[in-house]
């Protein structure tokens, strides 16, 4: 087993962690803001979902061979910062976090699932493809609500909050090597290429999320990304 494969395992644990504290962030902000219940319900669930993501991602550390030990978590990365009042605030973390984090969530867990023959890491990946299609309605349920509070200021700070959000997906997730030296048996452990996590987030930034911005009048910024 590869080093790389237990620290991927190991980022997974807390990346799903850092997913329930922000979500339960957002259900706090939602409150404040008086949401209607089902949203407030659904942002609950969600909450559960990345916990049980987190210890189901340990469990499939151990089971390839990882160590039994609780993952690093940086605590200051467990909460946004506030900086406009639970309204503004509460717009930022659902567009970085669910309108683009979540809804490019489903396409690179399919794409890593349809590598994957472990069997502990593909109990994950489709425990967590079930729940990644409610994130990410969620996220634009969530923007739908915020619209619905203030249209003209939502559209204006989701657009001028775009480029840099994106910018910032861009760095973590569009990053290509000309070398690659993923292994067979890696992908087959839940692992996916630099080439392909690039591949899937200009296809979905391009596609998916460009098209659901768009529906509710916010440009997504062009021209995006190479060609």
């Amino acid at each position: 087993m590869t080093e790389r494969v237990f620290r991927e395992w190991r980022n997974r644990v807390a990346a799903e962690y850092r997913s329930a504290a922000l979500t339960a962030q957002v259900s706090h902000w939602m409150i404040q803001c008086g949401f209607p219940d089902p949203l407030l319900h659904t942002a609950l669930r969600i909450v559960r979902d990345e916990l049980d993501h987190a210890s189901l991602s340990h469990e499939c550390l151990l089971a390839l061979g990882g160590e039994d030990e609780p993952a690093a978590v940086d605590v200051s990365h467990l909460a946004e910062p506030t900086r406009a009042g639970p309204l503004g605030d509460l717009l930022t973390s659902v567009t970085r976090n669910f309108c683009l984090g979540e809804t490019l969530a489903v396409p690179l867990f399919n794409a890593m699932r349809a590598h994957t023959s472990h069997p502990a890491a593909r109990k994950v990946l489709t425990r967590v493809l079930q729940d990644e299609a409610i994130h990410r309605a969620f996220g634009w349920d969530a923007l739908d609500a915020l619209l619905e509070f203030d249209a003209d200021g939502v559209r204006a700070g989701v657009s001028a909050q775009l480029p840099a959000m994106l910018a910032s997906f861009e760095r973590s997730y569009a990053f290509a090597p000309t070398l690659d030296d993923l292994t067979d048996e890696e992908r087959s452990m839940g692992l996916l290429s630099l080439a392909d996590y690039a591949e899937v987030f200009w296809k979905t930034a391009r596609g998916d999320i460009s098209k659901r911005f768009a529906a509710r009048q916010i440009a997504v910024p062009e021209p995006y990304g190479p060609r």
